[in-house]
This record gives structure tokens, C-alpha cells and sequence, in this order.
């Protein structure tokens, strides 16, 4: 699936070969956050980790599924390591089975579209599955994974991830759905999956990726696109489900968490200045509206410290800041 956010390496895009991507890894380190156009559905399996995105933390256990949405920022601290099978499922093609699945309950296609645009946008949650739904559900994502490795067609696939969505979809919260405005999910997507990513937004990315410090405007980021400051929130929202300043504002907290993690000699204030966030308060308030978690418990989890210890503050070890 596309990674709509550049990881510690610059990486902007990743994409699957089709609607449904199953992986399982080992992860013993910190997991930077990332958001993704599609959703996520991590089984743990073995192992502890905190999972946080601005919608809460999760201490995931063998037997949580946490459910990350299409444009939420999400990072992972394990407690020495952990095990998690991860799908991650195209917007449009949970659509097509959640309009099917809900079919007769519906008025038409947009009304799933309502839902899905509430339930399945910028949010996380987690369910305490039962020991025998956990173990059906890792079998099958066990399976889809051993299929696509041995280069196995989309219905061998499908037929496995539906049998996953049975028990799945029941899961979902179609009744309890956030407020806010409804979004169409569908109608622009690309071979019926999702929006493409277009040159000028990828260009906006990169100029803000490189000079994060800068006082950033909606009318510098449209002049480096060379569209208008509404079109440039449009083709945001299109192809990330979130406007210009929001999208600059969490490739702020996710330099800020790589800088906490490398940096432990400065401090949050130095750290916050580095990546365009004026002041001790401004930065803190900011890295933990969106990413769940305050940036002095981040950084001593991230570094196996002892949170019960109260850390020293070093603004005047930090080089370069005034």
C-alpha cells in the first residue's frame, strides 16, 4: 500500500500489487510513525508493545487487534519484541464489502460511503480478541501471506481474506462512528483503489521535508506547486485525507520522534525548534496531539529508561539554537 508520509530513509510510496497486502514480522525496536492511505489490521502474537497515533495508546498484547485508519500517523514501541501479523486492506475494496455485507440495510453505495468515510478515516482502536478468534484469524492471515509469497493470484488470495472479513467485519463499529464531516472514499481512485499521488504533492512534500524549520504558509506551499492555495487543499485532501498545514504539521512530529530517539542530549525545547515548533510548550502540546503520547515519555520508552526517573533537561548542550 502507499506510505503517504517519507520514512528516516526519504521513502514517500510504497505500493502493493492489489487490494489486500498481508505481512508478519519481528520487530525489537522503535517503530517510527507512519501513516498510510489504506487500513491496517495488526494481529499481535507474541510479545508487548505500546501502539500510539493521536487517538489514544494502545498496550497491545498476544491477541490484540489494533485497527490503524488511512491517514493516521501510528508508531510502536515494543517491550523487548514483538510479533505482528499486519493486512493492509485498500479503502475501496472494504467499501465494496462493507456496501455488500450491509446490502438491504442500506439506502445505496453511499450510504456505506458515510460510513466508511466516518468510521474508516483518521482513527485507531483495538479489540481484545478470544483466544480461539485470535487463533482463526492468524491461521488466515497465515495463509494469504503464504499465497502471495509463492506469487499466488488475486482470488486465492481473496477467497482466504474474505473468510478473515467474516469474522472481522462484525468487529467494526457501524454504529459507533465519530462525528465530523463525510468524505466519499470512492470515485477517484486508481483501478478502483486509491487516489493517486500526484507530482506537485510530491514536490510539496519533499520542499517542506527539507526545510521543516521554515514558518510554512498555505501560500508558500501552493507557489512550490504552482496551483492555487484551494486547489492545493484539494489535491491534499485527495491524496491524503488531510489539508497542507496538517500534512506539514505531522512531518513535524515525525522528525521530532527520530530527532528524540538520536538525539538525547537535547532537549524538547531544541528538538521542537529544530523542526519549526517555537517553545518548550508549543512543542510538546504539538508532538503529543498528534502522536498520543507527551515527547519526554517518547524519548525515555523509545531509550528503555526508567519512566519513574524524571530526566534532566539540556537546552544549554544543545548546538545551534538561539
Amino acid at each position: 500500500m502507499e506510505r503517504i508520509f517519507p520514512d528516516s530513509e526519504g521513502t514517500v510510496r510504497e505500493r502493493a500489487p492489489g487490494p489486500i497486502d498481508v505481512e508478519t514480522a519481528v520487530f525489537d525496536h522503535v517503530v517510527e510513525p507512519v501513516a498510510y492511505t489504506c487500513l491496517k489490521f495488526m494481529l499481535f502474537r507474541q510479545g508487548t508493545s505500546l501502539v500510539h497515533s493521536r487517538h489514544g495508546r494502545v498496550h497491545a498484547r498476544p491477541g490484540t487487534l489494533v485497527i490503524v485508519c488511512g491517514g493516521t500517523l501510528c508508531g510502536g514501541i515494543p517491550e523487548t519484541s514483538v510479533t505482528v501479523s499486519t493486512a493492509y486492506v485498500s479503502l475501496d475494496y472494504l467499501l465494496d464489502q462493507l456496501t455488500w455485507r450491509l446490502h438491504g440495510m442500506l439506502l445505496d453505495r453511499h450510504e456505506a460511503e458515510q460510513i466508511a468515510a466516518r468510521a474508516f478515516r483518521h482513527n485507531m482502536w483495538d479489540i481484545a480478541l478470544a483466544p480461539e478468534m485470535a487463533s482463526k484469524m492468524a491461521v488466515l492471515l497465515d495463509r494469504v501471506e503464504q499465497i502471495q509469497k509463492a506469487g499466488g493470484g488475486f482470488y486465492a488470495i481473496e477467497s482466504r481474506f474474505c473468510a478473515l472479513l467474516d469474522l472481522l467485519l462484525p468487529l467494526l463499529p457501524y454504529t459507533d462512528v465519530p462525528d465530523g464531516p463525510v468524505r466519499s472514499l470512492a470515485g477517484n481512485g486508481v483501478g478502483g483503489r486509491f487516489p493517486p499521488l500526484r507530482r506537485e504533492i510530491v514536490d510539496v512534500g519533499e520542499a517542506v521535508q527539507a526545510d521543516l524549520a521554515r514558518k510554512w504558509s498555505l501560500a508558500d506551499l501552493a507557489g512550490i506547486a504552482h496551483i492555487s492555495p484551494r486547489h492545493l487543499t484539494r489535491a491534499f485532501n485527495e491524496s491524503y485525507g488531510l489539508p497542507p498545514l496538517q500534512y506539514v504539521a505531522a512531518l513535524r512530529a515525525k522528525e521530532m520522534a527520530y530527532l528524540l530517539r538520536e538525539k538525547p542530549e537535547w532537549s524538547v525545547e531544541t528538538v521542537g525548534r529544530r523542526v519549526g515548533w517555537e517553545g518548550r510548550a508549543h512543542a510538546r502540546a504539538a508532538f503529543t496531539r498528534l502522536l498520543g503520547i507527551g515527547p519526554d515519555e517518547y524519548r525515555r520508552r523509545t531509550r528503555g529508561l526508567d519512566l519513574a526517573i524524571p530526566g534532566p533537561d539540556l537546552d544549554e548542550t544543545a548546538p545551534g539554537v538561539s
